[in-house]
């Protein structure tokens, strides 16, 4: 009856309450949507980060962590190497050079880390064979001697990534039904080469006005890129005596990750190519990488592969790309976060609305404990209505919360004009948006937890009433 009694009090002001509710809905929805999007950038970032930059095992040479030298290279790595095949929780696994290198074009220069590869063998544990940008070239082939794949943003240090209007651009931004106005302002820019993205976007500052340039720039920037693929590339090493040795590649393909800090330092080249450059007799390992089944083994494969000889050093993905574990690890601490300010500011809400149907029902209140309605009947029927009132705003703003990422989780969130600053820390551009069971159970439990607590204030309220007092109340 108690239970009944307290859904009918939520109704008897609908305004009110229905204020309530919507703010409720409101403050669910924009909270499930903050953490959906926080979690999808964790999801990424941790995918990305294993799949692209460091596997979910590394091997090293304890004394190549702290110089990179060329000649400190993993021991018993042929051991190791049969050990890892044993391995029931193995995917797959590769073995790489890996030399800090100068690389040089007839108009710029750049510090890099050349990684010799089998591409056969990363082809099984990279997600870079599938990062090659539109138009350019193609992952790096084991066949293919002297090649070089490089990122964007090498190529565009070192000039390799250039901009160039053509006829067949202008073409296919006619296809795209860009203004014939606009065309014939791109044409005194035609067949002139610009070597990077701020000249040619300076350049189209002069000819376009904003309004154009807001609406077409990207558009056309995208369609005036050019990849100078098959370029020559010297790479500058150090052989295995310490002489500077040179040697030149070809440009193959151009692959971009979400990180740009890894892009900009990482080319790969078939690690025969590497080694006839350095002069050694055989191929060097530098890094042993190791791709599991289940991330949750990395621990007890790392433990096995700490006690095979030799001063090597086994780290995990959590040793090898800390932001991205902390980020997973505190999950449940940016729920807190989020969700706990959101309920903070809703309990204010709460208290008032409440506090106010209570100071409405002096009178009824003292009529009921008057004829017998002890106290802690009184307290329950005011925190049920705190509850009700609460979680019906809650369970639409879960439900349409969770609508509105799952939708967003298909389309992705694009944040185009800020990609530059979240690649340089590793973050996509392009969020798809995770709601999780578990963040939509640790929500209810918030809200029927903040509305308990909400319920107190009013509650004790209406107990400090005097019957008789209550009575003459008008």
């Amino acid at each position: 009856m108690l239970w009944s009694v307290a859904w009918k009090n939520v109704w008897r002001n609908k305004k009110r309450s229905l204020v309530v509710i919507v703010a409720v809905t409101l403050g669910i929805i924009s909270g499930v949507l903050l953490v959906g999007i926080m979690e999808g950038w964790v999801r990424q970032r941790l995918k990305d980060a294993i799949n692209n930059e460091v596997s979910h095992i590394q091997i090293h040479n304890t004394g190549y962590l702290r110089n990179e030298e060329i000649d400190l290279s993993v021991e018993n790595a042929d051991q190791i190497s049969k050990s890892i095949d044993t391995l029931r929780q193995l995917k797959g696994w590769v073995r790489r050079t890996k030399i800090i290198a100068m690389a040089n074009t007839p108009w710029a220069n750049t510090g890099i880390i050349v990684y010799g590869i089998n591409p056969d063998d990363e082809r099984k544990i990279s997600d870079i064979p599938g990062k090659i940008v539109a138009g350019g070239g193609k992952y790096i082939d084991s066949q293919d001697q002297g090649s070089i794949l490089i990122s964007d943003k090498t190529a565009e240090i070192l000039k390799l990534k250039q901009y160039i209007v053509t006829d067949s651009v202008i073409s296919r931004l006619r296809a795209l039904h860009i203004p014939d106005q606009l065309l014939l302002k791109l044409e005194t820019l035609k067949d002139k080469r610009f070597r990077s993205p701020k000249d040619f976007k300076d350049a189209l500052r002069k000819e376009l006005v904003r309004k154009e340039l807001d609406r077409f720039g990207v558009l056309i920037m995208d369609r005036a890129l050019d990849y100078r693929i098959r370029n020559k590339v010297q790479v500058t090493i150090s052989d295995l005596q310490g002489d500077p040795v040179q040697g030149i590649f070809r440009v193959c393909g151009i692959y971009k990750t979400t990180n740009t800090g890894f892009d900009q330092v990482s080319a790969f080249v078939n690690a025969p190519d590497l080694a006839a450059l350095y002069g050694g007799n055989e191929i060097l390992t530098h890094e042993i990488a190791i791709m599991l089944n289940d991330i949750s083994d990395a621990g007890i494969v790392s433990e096995e592969l700490r006690r095979m000889p030799g001063a090597n050093t086994v780290d995990t993905w959590k040793e090898l790309a800390p932001d991205a574990a902390m980020m997973n690890d505190f999950m449940i601490i940016y729920y807190f976060i989020f969700v706990g300010i959101i309920m903070l500011a809703l309990a204010f809400g709460i208290i008032n609305t409440m506090l106010m149907a209570v100071l409405e029902r002096t009178k009824e209140l003292g009529m009921l404990m008057a004829i017998g309605m002890n106290r802690r009947r009184v307290f329950g029927m005011i925190m049920l209505e705190t509850v009700f009132i609460t979680l019906v705003g809650a369970v639409f703003g879960m439900v349409m919360g969770w609508g509105i990422a799952s939708v967003l989780g298909k389309t992705g969130i694009h944040f185009t004009g800020w990609g530059e600053g979240f690649e340089a820390i590793g973050f996509s551009s392009v969020v798809y948006p995770v709601v999780t069971p578990g963040f939509i159970a640790f929500t209810a439990a918030m809200v029927i937890v903040t509305a308990i607590i909400s319920s107190v204030w009013p509650a004790r309220k209406a107990l400090k009433l005097n019957p008789v007092e209550a009575l003459r109340t008008e």
